[in-house]
């Protein structure tokens, strides 16, 4: 940039008019402190510093971490709201994990000044399955050895065929009760996208 001008926004009931800030630190050096010793802002970032010197180093910082532009919305993408409405349901089965780890000294590599001087052995491993919809399919199983690893490995590859297994069996829907009947054709808006039926919607 060739040339760079600060301008100070004046706006008075329905009149406005932009004004030439001749000197940034008189302007803005009384609303920091009441000193009258002068301050050096950063035009970028408007951090200021008690000498020349110190703002010019700053300077070259400023301009490689804050070289961007404000990109602001269009009236037709000002809004922002929510749209992954899948994600308000519950999954149907989670798993919680966590092992334990031991420190474990390692020799000095003579030929590098660079080496790996612990080793984390893994020495136990525990696991929760939450159903969200039937508590007796929630389990919780541990193993403390150093195979540990390797049988939480099958125990996931278990697991995911055991749910798969659940998930793919077609369970015939219970039938409604009347209270069930009048909400459902009473509703007027969807309970995931909290939006309103449109007359040809299907529910």
């Amino acid at each position: 940039m060739d040339r760079h001008v600060n301008l100070l926004y004046v706006h008075n009931d329905n009149v406005g008019h932009f004004a030439w800030i001749k000197n940034l630190s008189r302007l803005l050096s009384s609303q920091i402190s009441k000193k009258e010793h002068r301050k050096y802002f950063c035009d970028r970032c408007l951090h200021y510093f008690s000498s020349n010197e110190k703002l010019a180093a700053h300077t070259v910082d400023c301009q490689e971490m804050n070289d961007c532009a404000i990109k602001l919305p269009s009236d037709n993408d000002k809004w922002l709201a929510f749209k992954n409405h899948n994600r308000k349901e519950r999954v149907p089965f989670v798993v919680y994990a966590d092992l334990e780890c031991t420190l474990e000294k390692m020799e000095a590599d003579p030929e590098t000044s660079r080496y790996t001087y612990q080793h984390h052995r893994v020495f136990s491993i525990g696991y929760y399955v939450r159903c969200s919809y039937d508590e007796s399919l929630s389990m919780y199983r541990f193993r403390r050895d150093k195979d540990c690893v390797a049988w939480f490995a099958e125990e996931l590859r278990r697991l995911a065929h055991d749910v798969k297994t659940i998930l793919c069996t077609n369970i015939p829907m219970a039938d409604f009760t009347r209270n069930e009947w009048e909400k459902f054709n009473s509703a007027t808006h969807c309970h995931v996208c909290e939006e309103p039926f449109e007359l040809d919607d299907v529910r």
